[in-house]
């Protein structure tokens, strides 16, 4: 068997816009490297309620700072907005910059509510701006290459995925407190969307845990049923580091993501008999790790040139279900989201 190339859009053939940023968080640092690396785009300015803390971001970058979200959307020079705040947070900003008539990107999770999801995607509707959540793994090169896969049937019937996401992270203060998403939110995210783009949205979901003193789960199996008869087994830990591959069984052909799913890797496809050869694909574009956030901005652009209101990659239903799917779990097993 053999492997397509991907098709990754050339920065140099989208339009630069200019970004501002709301929040200096952690992620924000990794985007911004990202971008300025191996986009076109511009970043113009960070804005930070912190004091201090949008004056350090921007003098890392180049760019200007603001103490205040305000200032940053009044500015007529700025066209898209990344919103890496907390969760809890991004309703808030996100209508913010919708009504400032910029286009958005929203850190995943992009809520923790349904609801709050479904009233950013109708502001941006109404206002006719593009809003997407920064579900980055869909962007990656790997991806389009899955993509080209679905859509030429080359795995058949899809009847199994199996995908973990295991990593040793009690010391990460920010997936225990009060407002930013509990672990199954931040990580489970990850391969709760790997799962849709094979299967969909499921039918049945089952789950069991591990849970943290204070109430937060710290590790997570769950197993999603669809209306073909398909299953996904999904394994989350926050508190033990394993590989994440993510495998994919069809009726023709199955599937290998790895070593870690959801950063630049390799794909390996194989037919269904036992000790078939492998075929692989390995990302050489130099493109590592969290760099690979820049290819959604570079994705963004292109979507704003041809007048997109969201995602073809991930649609405002993908993420409102994927929300749902990830509440649910947490409701299965009775963990507290602080």
């Amino acid at each position: 068997m053999s492997l397509p190339k991907p098709n990754v859009i050339d920065p140099k053939s989208v339009s630069t816009l200019r970004w501002g940023i709301l929040g200096a968080a952690a992620i924000a640092h990794a985007f911004v490297t990202g971008v300025q690396k191996h986009t076109t785009q511009k970043i113009v300015a960070v804005a930070s309620r912190t004091p201090g803390k949008a004056e350090n971001f921007a003098a890392e970058f180049g760019i200007d700072a603001y103490d205040n979200y305000e200032s940053l959307l009044a500015r007529e020079d700025i066209d898209v907005v990344y919103i890496p705040t907390l969760p809890t947070q991004h309703r808030d900003h996100a209508l913010m910059a919708i009504a400032a008539g910029k286009h958005v990107l929203i850190e995943k999770p992009i809520t923790l509510d349904v609801a709050e999801a479904e009233e950013i995607f109708a502001a941006a509707n109404a206002a006719g701006v593009l809003v997407m959540e920064a579900m980055w793994t869909r962007y990656l090169p790997q991806y389009d290459l899955i993509r080209q896969l679905i859509e030429a049937n080359t795995l058949g019937d899809i009847d199994i995925v199996n995908v973990s996401m295991c990593q040793a992270n009690l010391e990460i203060g920010r997936l225990w407190k009060k407002g930013h998403g509990d672990p199954f939110f931040d990580m489970g995210i990850y391969p709760v969307s790997f799962v849709q783009t094979f299967l969909g949205n499921p039918k049945t979901i089952t789950a069991q845990a591990v849970l943290h003193p204070n109430g937060v789960e710290e590790e997570v199996s769950v197993q999603l049923g669809y209306e073909s008869g398909a299953r996904a087994y999904i394994l989350l830990s926050a508190r033990a580091a394993i590989h994440g591959p993510a495998q994919v069984g069809g009726s023709k052909a199955k599937l290998t993501v790895g070593p870690e799913f959801f950063i630049p890797g390799s794909v390996g496809i194989s037919p269904v008999d036992f000790g078939a050869p492998t075929e692989f694909w390995h990302d050489e574009t130099g493109v590592v790790g969290h760099e690979g956030l820049s290819y959604q901005a570079t994705a963004l652009a292109s979507f704003v040139d041809q007048g997109l209101m969201e995602s073809p990659y991930e649609s405002h239903a993908d993420s409102i279900a994927n929300i749902a799917t990830c509440a649910e779990v947490i409701r299965i097993i009775g963990a507290e989201i602080l």
